[in-house]
């Protein structure tokens, strides 16, 4: 039947509902999806049905995934897959190798999901397809890119497993109270608080994605030699898989379930992180000479900008630049970069 959206039940229901937090939308949908939406809120305005005159808060306009098309004379557009060194694989002549568009049923450049899943497992698919490109971007298809993505996930299950007594609480370093642990806890706070915010505030996964690939390499190549630093390391490698679960669920389940871990991964509290523990004691500074980058050098965190600026003006490569001339002006920013002006 009809709904009277005049009622007082139906206004509150609105107004609870009204505006959505986020639109997320393809770039092909930003005109005319959009265009109705707008409109048809502000009739309801005008009617006193609603008293929000925009219906989104927020507006992502997410990327089209891409691939090289594959035409072949006798066939015509055929699918990745039947294609074998750029030869069809029906009738074995050469197939013309098109431009990178969108992926399309009709040209077929399109990648079969069922083909990736049984070879590399969900987990592989969803981790690429969100480390390849910023959402608001074109994602690029790339074979290569799959496989470093199953590497990756692989090489946390490698280490995982070698590491397992120590996980499991069933074997201990037998060294005395020599603490290494610093970086890694430090490392592992400044992952948290990366991840979270490139989830929540950009949904820029890709350069969450990245953090943990970070964290990950500081885990390989950290040695524990006392049961502070195991403990450390074991805080690192949970705080890993709670922060992986959301990308590739699955593998991080199973190794939570792996090493001792209780109930199901996914309802426990998200990680926090120590605001002073994630406080970085260096950063990289980038020194641009008229907006081009010219060097890069670590310094101290936290130097005021009187210091950062003779940093810069001390370095080989930049006194080589200048040849002395004349500085105009010079910009910190951020106590990250500095750009001098000739």
């Amino acid at each position: 039947g009809e709904i009277d959206l005049t009622s007082e039940e139906n206004k509150a229901k609105i107004a609870r509902w009204m505006p959505v937090d986020q639109y997320i939308g393809g770039v092909e949908h930003a005109v005319l999806h959009l265009l109705y939406s707008r409109f048809f809120t502000r009739v309801l305005r005008d009617l006193g049905i609603t008293n929000v005159s925009e219906p989104f808060t927020n507006l992502l306009t997410q990327g089209m995934v891409t691939k090289e098309t594959y035409k072949c004379p006798t066939h015509g557009w055929v699918l990745p897959d039947d294609v074998d060194n750029g030869v069809c694989g029906q009738c074995k002549n050469k197939v013309d190798i098109g431009r990178i568009e969108k992926m399309s049923k009709s040209k077929k450049n399109v990648i079969d999901p069922d083909k990736l899943i049984n070879r590399y497992g969900a987990d592989t698919a969803r981790l690429f397809s969100l480390f390849a490109a910023p959402p608001e971007r074109d994602l690029e298809w790339s074979d290569k890119g799959v496989d470093g993505a199953y590497r990756f996930l692989k090489r946390i299950w490698v280490l995982t497993h070698a590491h397992l007594p120590v996980l499991q609480g069933k074997l201990l370093p037998e060294g005395g109270d020599e603490d290494n642990s610093r970086k890694l806890v430090q490392k592992t706070h400044i992952t948290i608080k990366k991840v979270t915010s490139d989830i929540e505030r950009d949904y820029h996964f890709n350069t969450a994605i990245a953090a943990l690939m970070e964290l990950f390499n500081e885990l390989s190549s950290f040695v524990y030699k006392s049961k502070s630093d195991a403990a450390a390391f074991k805080f690192a490698l949970e705080t890993l898989l709670a922060l992986l679960c959301p990308f590739a669920p699955h593998i991080a389940e199973e190794l939570w379930s792996v090493i001792g871990g209780k109930g199901a991964l996914h309802e426990h509290p998200w990680p926090s992180w120590d605001e002073d523990k994630a406080a970085e004691d260096e950063v990289e500074l980038v020194v641009q000479i008229n907006g081009k980058v010219r060097a890069r050098t670590t310094i101290p965190a936290g130097l005021p900008d009187d210091e950062i600026k003779q940093k810069a003006f001390a370095l080989d490569k930049i006194i080589e630049a200048m040849d002395g001339k004349e500085i105009r002006k010079t910009f910190v920013i951020k106590g990250k970069l500095v750009n001098i002006v000739i």
